[in-house]
């Protein structure tokens, strides 16, 4: 099942009367669509600027994690997405994180009436879907689209209820709020980390400030990529400690290291347990390429430049995912401020803009109850100069 070629259909998405409001909305586009117009489109639908980007990265498979571990990370996250007002982005299918990541939202609807407004977007391939899926998606997305030209109908505004008794693992996570299907001409395979990647710096070089910060669970060989695209780019990453594989060898080697760049033996020592259970690829000679790739990337990764941008979550030492991910972002505030000191943020624009970070991160600090960040932002700003939020001047 596989053809190249050119994406058989122009972008567009399937939108459901209100009363279908919390089922999953698809966006079909080319692969090379703008970030920008994707960026635009949820928000206007969704009427909600993030303030927050979590991006939930790693197992795309099946794997298991301690179930003490699980349900601290399952709270963690959904509770720091709806303090913040921020968007959850995952691969969006039916197994391993973005599975995961389902159960979550689904959980805090069923028990607390919860998730309503939090937005969650899966980022996946078109041609990475069953084709029992790709089916009923492409007669919805023909429906509407002949709808807009001849008038629609009401069963054009309705939810493929088929989509969900399907049992395909590969199929889409129905528990999100948007999917986006990027089409390469192509059937099997994944997309690489640059559509999420550049989805994210347009949500936080919008002009109202948001931040971002990546939540690494498991993971492979594929996971590497994914956070060194989000080091280069200075966005904070926690990484869950337990949670296996790739995860656990990064997390392993900076409490061993905290304070140094892993030799190459180390990281071999490392990689050994991860190799010896990767069942994805027996040929030696492309495991002995892979290994040196993974070396090489979890080398750049140690790099000491990137150390306050790196953050690991454990169970028994840290209070809680959310206050993790806090953490993080407030660590790498403080990281960046010396940076931007007396450089051309002193330029009438920029001081808006930092001025506008600072109170986000003000406003914020007051919803999440932390005194540390608070502190943290008052120390590098003449509090009479900030103008924050109502709700913040209770202080």
């Amino acid at each position: 099942h596989s053809y190249e070629g050119q994406p058989k259909s122009q972008n567009f998405g399937i939108f459901y009367n209100q009363y279908e409001s919390r089922l999953t909305k698809f966006i079909r586009c080319d692969l090379r669509e703008e970030a920008e117009k994707l960026y635009k489109l949820i928000q206007d639908d969704c009427s909600q600027k993030p303030r927050l980007i979590i991006s939930i990265y790693g197992g795309a498979k099946y794997f298991q994690m301690n179930e003490r571990l699980e349900k601290e990370f399952m709270r963690g996250i959904i509770e720091a997405a709806t303090i913040a007002d921020g968007w959850i982005l995952t691969n969006g299918l039916s197994r391993g994180i973005g599975k995961l990541v389902g159960e979550a939202i689904l959980q805090d609807r069923t028990l607390n009436g919860g998730s309503k407004d939090l937005v969650s977007i899966g980022l996946a391939k078109w041609g990475s879907l069953p084709e029992e899926t790709r089916e009923l998606l492409s007669k919805k997305f023909t429906s509407q689209k002949n709808a807009i030209q001849n008038g629609a109908k009401e069963e054009d505004h309705e939810f493929p209820r088929e989509i969900l008794k399907t049992t395909d693992a590969a199929t889409i996570e129905r528990h999100l709020t948007y999917m986006v299907l990027f089409d390469d001409g192509k059937l099997s395979g994944y997309i690489c980390d640059e559509q999420r990647r550049m989805f994210v710096q347009e949500a936080t070089n919008d002009k109202n400030k948001c931040y971002a910060v990546t939540v690494i669970v498991e993971g492979g060989k594929n996971t590497l990529e994914v956070i060194l695209n989000d080091l280069k780019d200075s966005r904070p990453v926690v990484i869950i400690d337990g949670s296996g594989r790739i995860a656990d060898v990064l997390s392993d080697l900076l409490k061993r290291h905290p304070e140094s760049v892993p030799e190459a033996v180390q990281i071999d020592a490392g990689l050994n347990n991860f190799f010896q259970n990767d069942e994805a690829n027996s040929d030696t000679s492309c495991k002995t390429i892979e290994r040196r790739l993974c070396k090489r990337q979890i080398n750049e990764i140690m790099n000491m430049k990137y150390r306050d941008l790196l953050n690991v979550y454990s169970l028994d030492k840290d209070s809680n995912v959310a206050k993790t991910i806090f953490d993080a972002i407030f660590k790498r505030y403080e990281m960046m401020v010396p940076k931007h000191r007396g450089s051309c943020h002193d330029q009438p624009e920029n001081q808006d803009h930092s001025r506008k970070s600072k109170e986000t991160l003000l406003d914020l600090s007051i919803k999440w109850n932390s005194c540390e960040g608070l502190a943290k932002v008052l120390k590098h700003i003449k509090r009479k100069s900030i103008q924050v939020s109502p709700f913040s001047r209770l202080l």
